[in-house]
């Protein structure tokens, strides 16, 4: 039998590294995101992937504006509590 591989998990982060609203934030919701909810995800996930090549990519492709709403329908798509998309303008 041989030994299976196992990843290295990174050290864990310190509580200074969590930002407040994810370190508070309770276990379980059961509600869509908010707007503002929305909103804020949108924009810490653009801090985090803004200088990647998949970002510069899809906003060379289709925009900037187009690309934040991809962005937007993707974490919408994701939040388990989430009914259907809205509609498209």
């Amino acid at each position: 039998m041989t030994k299976r591989k196992t990843k290295r998990v990174p050290p864990g982060l310190k509580d200074d590294d969590v930002p407040a609203r994810i370190r508070d934030d309770p276990q379980d919701r059961s509600t869509p995101y908010t707007e503002e909810e929305l909103d804020l995800l949108v924009e810490d996930t653009l801090d985090c992937i803004r200088d990647t090549a998949a970002w510069k990519n899809i906003v060379r492709q289709v925009g900037k504006e187009e690309a934040r709403r991809v962005l937007r329908s993707r974490l919408i798509m994701n939040d388990e509590n989430a009914g259907e998309l809205p509609d498209q303008c």
